[in-house]
């Protein structure tokens, strides 16, 4: 049964705080049950049950202020946690910037979000093992070129999240999650080529069919045989969605206040100006209901809010928490995340890149000829001084037409002239991603391959 620990604890762990000397304060409790099947060639290798109950205290003493967390929830061991970080908090440096907010200050949840699936949540361990079987089987039907597999996974789960500060304010969530991955190899004479594909959702009827993921999978692992490398050349680049994403992804940590804070973005000071092409807008929006990463509250208490971080290619605000806020001097978008360990940071929530008016095919033909990449290798994106560089594999296409598939090439260029480049976009992005962008052309970029 899972029962998320109860707010009254951390309440009482933060008095214990203040007998102790600390000024102010707020803890976080993480509760979560995940049950995960992993299959192999039709046989079970893996069935793991992991549950966390842990919970993490901030203390201040005056301006000082230090972070415990534990996982060993009797009293005794937990006052003695709380001790140690009073203890802690008056050795360090003080900090003008830091604090926990008011209970004013966090505004209202007006109506919480629709997060956690019962069905979920209570999806059994044999119906994981199932759901794997059937999406490796799928992946292996898919072609008689699937000679083997590295297996399937099968998971489901909940978690619940209670945050408390010391001035008596009180948030608590719930979510579920349930999800499915295959990964399949390809053979063909002597070359052997893996691939994966995975999808997860918080509500059970959202989730696609084992089938359907073994069936796609299969397909990326097909495509990616008779592979080989071409020229260096400076192209058009087409990034397909997911591998479209992961640079959106990138781009957003440029616009965490805590990185602009240590000057460790490219972005710090161009607020105002163009970064991206006109014709994108991103907003980070934490209220999609049964988003992945939606939320009604932060990781500091504030009642959640949409955010545009990019309007019509113009940098217009950074994602901030209190105290990145206050170190540069900007807008405070609520954005703090936080687990049991450490003082909280910054992240974004549902951050989606609009998608365009055709297919992924389409976007090709009207591109014409350059790289489609599929999948890249490494972190290769600099923020600091803003260059792009990445291993990469893909499809070659002329005419709009792939033409073969394109293995050991690095893409490659700055950063700005790539989010800026952006001429183009399909309508295939994936709405459940945390940040999620449709595939999208870039007018040029350095493709390094073959000397």
């Amino acid at each position: 049964m899972f029962t998320p620990i109860d707010p009254n604890l951390l309440s009482d762990l933060l008095q214990v705080a203040r007998q102790a000397g600390a000024t102010d304060g707020d803890a976080v409790a993480v509760t979560s049950v995940d049950n995960e099947a992993r299959v192999r060639l039709g046989q079970v290798e893996q069935v793991v049950r992991a549950e966390e109950h842990a919970v993490g205290v901030r203390v201040f003493v005056g301006q000082r202020s230090a972070t415990v967390s534990g996982n060993d929830l009797r009293r005794a061991s937990l006052v003695a946690l709380v001790q140690h970080a009073v203890d802690a908090a008056k050795r360090m440096d003080e900090d003008a910037h830091s604090r926990v907010p008011l209970p004013l200050e966090l505004g209202e949840i007006t109506e919480p979000l629709p997060l956690h699936d019962s069905a979920a949540a209570a999806v059994a361990v044999p119906t994981l093992i199932e759901w794997a079987r059937r999406a490796e089987q799928a992946a292996r039907d898919a072609d008689a070129r699937i000679t083997n597999t590295e297996g399937a996974d099968a998971s489901s789960g909940e978690s619940a999240v209670a945050w408390v500060s010391m001035g008596g304010a009180l948030r608590t969530r719930r979510g579920s999650n349930v999800g499915i991955s295959v990964v399949p190899i390809a053979s063909h004479a002597s070359e052997m080529q893996v691939d994966w594909w995975a999808d997860s959702r918080r509500r059970l009827d959202q989730l696609p069919t084992p089938e359907s993921i073994g069936l796609r999978a299969a397909q990326r692992a097909l495509r990616r045989l008779g592979g080989r490398p071409i020229p260096t050349c400076t192209v058009p680049v087409v990034f397909e969605a997911p591998v479209a994403s992961r640079v959106l992804g990138d781009f957003i940590s440029g616009l965490s206040g805590s990185r602009v804070a240590r000057g460790a973005s490219y972005l710090a000071a161009r607020m105002d100006t163009r970064v991206t092409h006109p014709s994108l807008t991103l907003v980070d929006d934490p209220f999609l209901p049964w988003g992945l990463r939606s939320r009604e509250f932060d990781g500091e208490g504030f009642a959640s809010q949409r955010t545009v971080l990019v309007e019509d290619g113009v940098l217009r605000a950074f994602l901030t928490n209190l105290r990145s806020a206050s170190r540069i001097g900007c807008a405070h978008t609520r954005s703090a995340s936080r687990g049991t360990g450490g003082a909280p940071g910054v992240a974004a929530t549902q951050l989606h890149m609009a998608p365009g008016d055709t297919d992924l095919a389409g976007l090709l033909r009207q591109i014409g000829t350059g790289l489609l990449v599929t999948a890249t290798m490494g972190h290769g994106t600099d923020l600091v001084t803003g260059t792009y560089s990445q291993g990469a594999t893909g499809l070659w296409f002329e005419g709009g037409e792939i033409q073969f598939p394109v293995n050991e090439v690095t893409v490659a260029g700055a950063f700005d002239a790539l989010m800026q480049g952006i001429v183009a976009r399909a309508d295939d992005a994936d709405p459940w991603r945390g940040v999620s962008a449709p595939s999208f052309a870039v007018e040029k970029l350095t493709v390094a391959g073959a000397a």
